[in-house]
């Protein structure tokens, strides 16, 4: 009898110790597995664990994954708040066919566009125009996070992130207590520093649920992302409502929706993965830390690194704290230093962005830039590089948008050469370029 298989790098097995109990899949189309269950005689419950790939050529899109019935019903899915791709889903006694999926996001997925459409070159002076990998034509970007705001973030991460004069993201669990819960909130014993932090403007919150204790159902989960979301929303009124989401380590969360459901109606983008770990427990950190920082310099990258609880005998002590930070000043020029949900819009405002030729009177040089994300969310400026030419000295760059005034325009050196760079909002605009 066969209790566990792998199909197209999907890994599914039965959590029971030793059972009669046969499954069976086929993959029926792309990012869709039909499993078969027989019991055979089993009467134990069972659950079936399927394990979807992130990574490599057969990687599923795990936010977009549901599992339904031979009947088309919507099963309850457990899942792990930092393993949305490991599945969990409790079997009838009788043979069933389940079909574990990836759904079509509402309004399809975007486009790709060449990278070729982020750069122009005029051919007959040479002049090129070029939207940066990185806000500022920095080498790589790099987020720091503090999860589950901790009193510590307060009074140790934020005046140190301060003298530095960098820029944190705070994963906050904004809601109150819980009637019948012994679960403290340090959030709300803590609330009137935290509404200053927000009121200060520096730093960002992302969301982090509302209690970081999962959810069981629907509408615990509804609650739980939803009531953390409208917090952080109340807390900065005057931003774009998206928000970076981690669910938390350690937590369950069962529902029978997608995670792009949640994603959708509250502004969110999955940040649960992809990030190094900074509590001392691990190890060398300001080690590991120095060379993630260099790797992602030299490969023009996203770093991202997280800390819990900043203290003496707490997960990272100040002193390996500053120390950490000490590595990131020493690469400061060459990193991008922000906030998640900044870092996240530049880099899907880009991915969206294209730039166009278009015809300009006299000697001037025209060129549309195109952005198809929504502005009301997407509010991140691009920055515009020009690579002056003999034709193009860049102490005579004057360029101007569809208002017609002179934009302010700054100097830098890439690889030895003049560049000049200014930043334009993420909407569809004409600029020309001229000389004074």
């Amino acid at each position: 009898m066969v209790a566990a298989l792998e199909a197209d790098g999907v890994r599914i097995e039965l959590e029971t110790k030793a059972t009669p109990a046969n499954v069976s899949a086929r993959t029926l189309a792309p990012f869709r597995l039909e499993l078969r269950v027989k019991p055979n005689g089993e009467r134990r419950p069972m659950t079936a664990r399927v394990q979807l790939p992130v990574t490599g050529k057969n990687a599923w899109p795990a936010a977009d994954v549901e599992v339904r019935d031979e009947h088309g019903t919507a099963l309850v899915v457990s899942r792990g708040g930092i393993e949305w791709h490991v599945l969990r889903f409790q079997l009838p006694g009788e043979t069933s066919a389940f079909f574990v999926q990836a759904v079509e996001p509402p309004g399809g997925r975007a486009p790709r566009i060449p990278e070729s459409r982020r750069e122009l070159v005029e051919e007959k002076s040479g002049l090129r125009v070029y939207l940066p990998r990185w806000f500022d034509g920095r080498a790589a970007a790099l987020s720091i996070r503090f999860d589950d705001s901790h009193p510590t973030h307060l009074s140790k991460a934020v005046p140190i992130l301060n003298e530095y004069g960098f820029r944190g993201t705070f994963m906050v669990n904004p809601g109150g207590h819980e009637p019948g819960s012994r679960r403290r909130s340090s959030f709300e014993e803590h609330r009137s520093e935290w509404e200053a932090l927000a009121r200060g403007g520096r730093h960002e919150f992302a969301n982090h649920s509302a209690h970081h204790r999962g959810a069981d159902g629907d509408a615990d989960m509804e609650a739980e992302i939803g009531d953390a979301a409208r917090a952080i929303w109340q807390l900065f009124p005057d931003r774009s409502r998206l928000l970076a989401l981690n669910l938390g380590g350690g937590t369950r969360w069962r529902t029978s929706r997608t995670l792009r459901y949640y994603l959708d109606k509250y502004h969110l983008f999955d940040a649960s993965s992809g990030s190094l770990g900074m509590d001392d427990v691990y190890g060398n950190r300001v080690e590991q830390l120095r060379l993630k920082l260099d790797q992602h310099i030299q490969r023009g990258l996203w770093c991202r690194i997280h800390y819990h609880y900043i203290g003496e005998r707490l997960s990272s002590s100040e002193v390996n704290f500053r120390d950490a930070m000490d590595e990131v000043k020493a690469r400061a020029d060459k990193l991008w230093i922000a906030g998640m949900a900044d870092i996240h819009k530049y880099t899907t405002e880009r991915a969206a962005a294209s730039l166009d030729r278009v015809e300009a009177a006299g000697a001037d040089f025209a060129f549309r830039l195109k952005c198809a994300t929504d502005p009301k969310l997407y509010d991140q400026p691009l920055t515009v590089e020009l690579t002056p030419t003999e034709f193009w000295p860049a102490d005579r760059f004057v360029v101007r948008g569809d208002r017609g005034a002179p934009l302010p325009l700054r100097t830098a050196k890439v690889d030895g050469r003049t560049v000049v760079r200014f930043e334009v909002a993420p909407r569809e605009e004409t600029y020309r370029v001229g000389l004074k």
